[in-house]
């Protein structure tokens, strides 16, 4: 231990000693989630006036703003490279934000592959445990790739960051491997409030809980359908569910403590449920730290469809913008303007359907309303010019509204317009009708 110590002095320096080695041109990987930089963030904003084109690379930052981009004004200081776009990332003019498309599960790869470079990552970790590691609290999805492509590494300490309870590479780094250390004045963890649940969000989980059997692995993303969806399964006779996902929710922990999850069922890490990064309240980040079946580790392996696919009745639960009569779905991007990210969906949409039994569930409402009050149609005869395609035609599965669920896996384009106009909304059915003709999308 006290090896340990010493090595952590010697290491030790401010964050305005670390923002000073920063160059012009040189690329910054804040990481994600929680673990976003702070205390290098706060300090290279101070340097706004001596540096020039300075990368940030951030993805679904939840701690404040950036500072470097509220001292930026002039936008020559810094610019954003974002792996998925959050509100926080939103913030940041689309002019100095170029965001990166790829798969969650991709991104390790790109970042050992050499494909995505890092000159210096600075992001929160735990304080050294008794063998002198420093744990990626409480979201190890991409961190140790992170760490370990980056040319230097700022560990910024939170003394609020937990140990984790079981022994897995990807979840912490020694002490021996960080560059730098530096201490600050460790603010909590950001509670994430689960979103309302609405009745249209309720009817779409009705047809949701239609597909779903005993035994079935879940995959359920963050918002108000995947809250529905969880709240209808406490009330079912469903049990031995098992879970393996990219985040973990509140309401599959609800479950859980309902005795509906035991991951008895699953074909790999039995038991246990398994996730890459953690979204919810204190309530769920207590649990996730003294629960012995949770199993936090890389989006690499969440993420992987080999691995999705060794769960039989797997069942992935996801969200989308718009989806067109072919059955392509975009849930990233209104027009050409990036909202989000290509996040997990498709990596759990590939896995689901190698799986024995498996099924991939894209739910929408049926419409939504402009600032100006007009109603829209999320089912669309043909994807809107410069919406992003999240989820090939070819690789699609169910599709969900209020109105109903379908399948469109080994369905043609003519029987796939027929199904998704009955599930769109009445009053714009006589439209998709008369354009699925002139498209010759219908016989």
């Amino acid at each position: 231990m006290s090896s340990f110590k010493a090595e952590y002095q010697k290491k030790l320096i401010s964050a305005e000693d670390a923002a000073a080695m920063i160059k012009s041109g040189d690329i910054v990987d804040y990481y994600a989630f929680n673990a976003s930089s702070q205390y290098v963030d706060a300090a290279l904003a101070k340097r706004v006036n001596e540096l020039e084109n300075v990368t940030i690379r951030s993805e679904l930052r939840l701690a404040m703003p950036m500072q470097v981009f509220m001292a930026d004004s002039e936008g020559k200081a810094f610019r954003l490279n974002s792996l998925f776009k959050g509100p926080i990332e939103n913030m940041v003019p689309k002019e100095r934000c170029a965001p990166m498309p790829a798969r969650l599960g991709s991104y390790e790869k790109l970042f050992r592959d050499g494909e995505v470079t890092t000159d210096w990552a600075a992001f929160m970790v735990s304080p050294p445990d008794h063998d002198g590691y420093l744990h990626f609290w409480p979201s190890p999805a991409l961190a140790k790739a992170d760490v370990e492509t980056s040319k230097v590494f700022f560990a910024e300490i939170n003394e609020t960051y937990h140990h984790y309870k079981y022994e897995r590479e990807e979840c912490k780094i020694h002490i021996s491997e960080v560059d730098y250390i530096i201490e600050g004045d460790s603010p909590p963890l950001m509670e994430i409030p689960s979103p309302p649940t609405t009745e249209v969000d309720a009817k779409i989980a009705e047809h949701v809980m239609t597909e779903l059997c005993d035994g079935a692995c879940l995959q359920i993303g963050y918002g108000g359908v995947p809250n529905a969806v969880a709240h209808l399964i406490a009330e079912s006779s469903l049990k031995d569910l098992g879970v393996q996902t990219e985040v973990l929710p509140e309401g599959l922990v609800q479950l859980y403590k309902a005795g509906k999850i035991t991951c008895a069922k699953k074909g790999v890490d039995v038991g246990k449920m398994t996730s890459s990064f953690v979204l919810g309240s204190n309530e769920l980040f207590e649990f996730i730290h003294d629960c012995p079946a949770v199993l936090l580790c890389s989006a690499n392996y969440t993420n992987s469809p080999y691995i999705i696919a060794k769960n039989d009745n797997f069942v992935s639960v996801n969200a989308c913008l718009e989806v067109d009569l072919m059955g392509q779905v975009c849930s990233e991007s209104i027009g050409p303007n990036t909202i989000t990210g290509t996040g997990g969906q498709l990596d759990f949409v590939l896995g689901s359907q190698m799986a024995k039994n498996g099924k991939s569930i894209i739910c929408t409402p049926s419409t939504y309303t402009r600032k100006d009050g007009t109603e829209v149609s999320r089912i669309v005869a043909t994807i809107t010019p410069g919406n992003t395609v999240t989820t090939p035609r070819s690789c699609v599965n169910y599709i969900a509204t209020e109105y109903g669920i379908v399948n469109l896996r080994g369905r043609n384009l003519w029987e796939r317009a027929e199904l998704l106009i009955g599930i769109a909304h009445p009053a714009f059915r006589d439209d998709l009708i008369q354009q699925a003709k002139e498209l010759n999308l219908l016989r």
